[in-house]
């Protein structure tokens, strides 16, 4: 079977989209990169412990404020955009309840676990933000629901540089973690401000509040399988650090988050087009669904092209890398880095599929597989970390993932006509090692230097082993310009 290309419709509005998140915020990203680094060397290991095991714990209680219900409210709009008035009122209802009985849960949950005051403090706080957003999400889930994704990228802008900004102040002046918590609610008023008045300029509400209580139990019953999926995601990614707190010293929760959060952050290079495939081929699915099928395609190609040798030259430089951006205080996190970067092909994989089976209807497959997931993190960390501590953790998070990203696999083949991905993944792989050989060469060289040669080195590869076909190439270059588009008129006109 040959290779499958992707025709011009709705392909704009995808290319469109991608851009929109990816190339339009790409400057903020490199800003919350660097942020992200200053918080972790501002507060050391041990208060960057403290402060990881409040975003974990919130985090792992997370579903009693969403279960799951946004993201199916958010394929029903999509599909059919007169019902976004019932669904954004009965929305901001069920989550507003929902937000205040967390609120109390999760606090009196992280009493009982005998936090110090000062983490509790820091927990009761941070639950708070579930009850902005429900308002901030139900409003931004209508504007990805009617493709607007450059009106949320703005939205997530203003947000950002608001918490960067205060959380700088924060830092500066040598406060702790509460008040760095609490900046992250001032920074959510302008955000929540921004979005109700794009969505009364564009007049996607125009009735007055439709809210039907009674109706609420249909909604959480649609949204279990979002739910669980949520759930299980959750506990794959804040489990361990949840778990380490409870055995091991805050410093450890500080080197394993240091390392866990420095290889995902590479993830937003994949981001953009993951998220702008929803709501577009959601629509396409009702109509064409071999159309859906080529995109699979071309997206797990992209997936590998980026994944793999990020993968492998991050192991190869972990030491200079760690020792740059956190200094040696951070240095055991060095290992748990070379283990952890080999988790963002397996994360980028898993985190489209399940996307993939919204738009297929296939949510009950990714919840059972995220259930089985789950369920395998919670038992391997349980008997491993506190023997090995978080090593233990690297190792379990990049095995779990992979056994997710086979299970995606094999579900998806059932339902989507594919040709065989083997040998263009094998080219990859060439590819790949190749740049690793030439990099683990030049170890001696200047960090920075290692990086642009191995760039330099698998960009000739992916050349020489015809690796990209013409419809990877029209992509890649129609991302490119739309993406530079995006940032003139929402990075230098606003």
């Amino acid at each position: 079977m040959s290779e499958p290309t992707v025709e011009l419709q709705p392909a704009r509005t995808i290319f469109r989209n991608a851009s929109a998140i990816t190339a339009g915020t790409f400057a903020l990203k490199i800003l919350n990169f660097l942020f992200r680094i200053y918080v972790v060397r501002a507060l050391g290991d041990q208060l960057f412990g403290e402060y990881s095991i409040v975003i974990a714990f919130v985090g792992l209680f997370q579903i009693i404020a969403e279960p799951g219900i946004t993201q199916y409210a958010m394929r029903e709009i999509a599909r059919d955009r007169g019902t976004t008035e019932f669904y954004f009122w009965n929305l901001v209802g069920v989550r507003l309840v929902l937000a205040l009985l967390s609120t109390i849960l999760i606090t009196a949950a992280a009493f009982a676990f005998g936090y110090s005051p000062a983490i509790i403090v820091a927990i009761f706080l941070y639950t708070l933000t579930f009850v902005l957003s429900a308002f901030d999400v139900p409003m931004q889930t209508i504007l990805v629901a009617h493709e607007r994704y450059d009106l949320v990228t703005l939205l997530n802008i203003v947000g950002q540089v608001m918490f960067i900004a205060l959380g700088t102040v924060v830092l500066v002046t040598g406060y702790g973690i509460i008040l760095l918590v609490a900046v992250g609610l001032l920074a959510m008023l302008p955000q929540i401000a921004m979005a109700a008045r794009f969505i009364h300029r564009y007049k996607f509400l125009q009735n007055r509040p439709r809210i039907s209580p009674q109706m609420w139990p249909v909604l959480l019953r649609a949204g279990i399988p979002f739910g669980i999926t949520t759930l299980s995601l959750v506990i794959a990614q804040s489990i361990d650090t949840v778990m380490l707190s409870w055995f091991w010293p805050a410093q450890e929760v500080g080197w394993y988050n240091a390392a866990y959060r420095l290889a995902l952050s590479v993830l937003f290079l994949f981001e953009g087009l993951n998220r702008a495939l929803v709501p577009s081929l959601s629509r396409a699915f009702v109509t064409d669904a071999a159309y859906v099928h080529k995109w699979y395609f071309h997206a797990v190609r992209v997936i590998a092209l980026l994944g793999l040798p990020i993968a492998v030259g991050g192991m190869l430089i972990a030491d200079p890398l760690i020792r740059l951006l956190y200094t040696n205080e951070f240095a055991p996190a060095i290992p748990a880095f070379q283990v952890l970067i080999w988790d963002v092909p397996f994360v980028m994989f898993a985190y489209f599929c399940g996307n993939m089976t919204t738009i297929v209807n296939k949510e009950h497959a990714a919840a059972r597989i995220n259930t089985i997931n789950a369920v395998a993190n919670i038992v391997l960390n349980l008997i491993f970390i506190p023997r090995f501590g978080f090593m233990a953790a690297a190792v379990i998070t990049v095995i779990t993932d992979m056994l997710a990203a086979i299970q995606f696999h094999f579900a998806l083949s059932h339902e989507l006509r594919l040709p065989s991905l083997l040998p263009m993944l094998a080219r990859v792989l060439v590819a790949a090692l190749g740049m690793g050989v030439v990099v683990f060469l030049a170890h001696n060289m200047p960090l920075v230097v290692q990086v642009a040669v191995g760039v330099a080195i698998y960009g000739a590869l992916i050349w020489r082993l015809q690796i990209l076909d013409d419809g990877d190439r029209n992509a890649l270059r129609s991302l490119a310009v739309r993406g530079w588009g995006v940032v003139a008129q929402y990075g230098l006109s606003k």
